[in-house]
């Protein structure tokens, strides 16, 4: 067997679990590792070296992967107030911020759909939506998604926050056809 096929170590398995990622199927060392990259883990853990500090992440930490979907929004309003701002010397600067921050929370979102080993910008948040909500779905376009979360956010304030599943509910009734069939 080689390296690449060879199952998950104990201290991947740990480190993923520790950061929210709990594996609905068998993982091999390169799955793991890809996975613990995305969530911004030492390359050290990935390749299965031992690692001399804590894996238990400080609350800021973990608070902050929890608050990834609102803080996204966030981001995009913050950046879409300063493009309405008067300053026309760096209104282009200000444009490419907000298509940037857009962008990042429309993928986010995708991912949340797409299967673990196939996200592109996954971190704690993003894995569990996946396992709650997004495994019942195929990924859908940004297109899509931006049009679930126009409507999200101009009828509930702070609903990537309080209720996520809103996203999920509102992408089944307007696109069915991203149901995944059993």
């Amino acid at each position: 067997m080689d390296w690449e096929n060879e199952p998950a170590t104990w201290k991947q398995l740990r480190f993923l679990k520790n950061h929210g990622h709990k594996p609905d199927r068998h993982l091999t060392k390169t799955v793991a590792a890809e996975l613990i990259q995305r969530l911004g883990g030492d390359e050290a853990i990935s390749q299965t070296t031992p690692q001399p500090t804590a894996t238990i992440a400080p609350a800021a930490v973990v608070h902050q992967i929890r608050d990834d979907a609102f803080q996204l929004r966030t981001a995009v309003e913050r950046a879409a107030n300063a493009a309405t701002q008067p300053h026309r010397e760096n209104f282009h600067d200000l444009q490419q911020q907000l298509a940037i921050a857009t962008s990042k929370r429309q993928l986010f979102w995708i991912d949340t759909c797409r299967d673990p080993t196939r996200m592109q910008a996954a971190c704690g948040q993003v894995l569990d939506f996946y396992r709650k909500y997004g495994c019942q779905f195929e990924a859908p376009s940004h297109k899509q998604v931006q049009e679930v979360l126009t409507a999200l956010d101009s009828a509930v304030p702070a609903w990537d926050r309080d209720h996520p599943e809103l996203f999920y509910q509102t992408l089944e009734l307007n696109f069915p056809e991203l149901k995944r069939r059993r």
